[in-house]
């Protein structure tokens, strides 16, 4: 019993001092690791972090066409990235450079995005995907 409390409360210290930037992340890798996994649920739980009001350089039809093909009929045989970092851009969290290593049962294929999230409802959410450039 006294170890379960100790795990509570480390777990409730830490959902109190996990900041905005971690919680993008954490969300990053938990729609990741639902690619991953695939199936209709999962292809759900990824689109589930785009906004409502998502307007992007990708367009939101696109990305659940994909999303829905690949991830959603379990064609997703490997997913990779090459490490991100969220940072802090205005009043918006940013990955400036989020590289996706694909291989599905089509073939392979690699995508370098820019992610934008905005906070919405109390929860940071994907506003724009598009194409990686050079911050200024």
């Amino acid at each position: 019993m006294g170890t379960a409390i100790v795990i509570a409360g480390y777990v409730l210290v830490n959902l109190l001092i996990t900041t905005d930037l971690e919680r993008v992340e954490n969300d990053v890798e938990r729609a990741l690791e639902h690619a991953r996994q695939g199936g209709d649920d999962a292809a759900e739980a990824v689109l589930s972090i785009l906004a409502d009001d998502y307007d992007g350089e990708y367009p939101r039809r696109s990305i659940e066409t994909y999303v829905r093909r690949y991830v959603g009929q379990k064609r997703v045989r490997e997913l990779t990235t090459g490490g991100y970092k969220a940072i802090w851009k205005g009043e918006e969290i940013v990955i400036p450079i989020l590289r996706l290593d694909v291989e599905t049962d089509h073939g392979s294929g690699r995508a370098i995005l820019r992610v934008t999230f905005a906070e919405r409802d109390g929860a940071w959410k994907v506003v724009n995907v598009g194409r990686w450039r050079l911050e200024r």
